[in-house]
């Protein structure tokens, strides 16, 4: 059997750090809105690259506005968009990166679930 998420808690993720083992789970990922086809949009996350995020059809869509979509990963890595953040426009999307891929594993206890 699974184990349940904790409540309140999701990964902060960028696309290269997107992995089946996150399937079903509620992630956060922030980057720039850069186009919408009907219910899916590409979101540039914070490492650059291209994810796949599946939204309502009333989404309202601005490129290039940097965003956080929280939202669930469905069984081939989409996102199903929950709740969007506008992050403003001095979001610095690199130094994001940074905080995700260097700082978070080094002093995970800060940035996961406390037993």
């Amino acid at each position: 059997m699974a184990e349940q998420q904790e409540d309140g808690y999701y990964p902060r993720l960028s696309k290269t750090l997107l992995n089946k083992s996150h399937a079903n789970m509620i992630v956060s990922m922030v980057g720039s809105l850069e186009s919408i086809m009907g219910e899916s949009l590409d979101l540039r996350t914070a490492d650059g690259k291209i994810q796949k995020v599946l939204v309502e059809p009333d989404f309202v869509f601005q490129q290039g506005n940097i965003v956080e979509i929280v939202g669930a990963v469905t069984h081939d890595n989409s996102i199903q968009c929950f709740v969007t953040r506008e992050m403003g426009a001095d979001f610095d999307l690199e130094l994001y990166n940074e905080l995700i891929t260097k700082i978070q594993p080094r002093f995970s206890e800060y940035f996961n679930v406390v037993n």
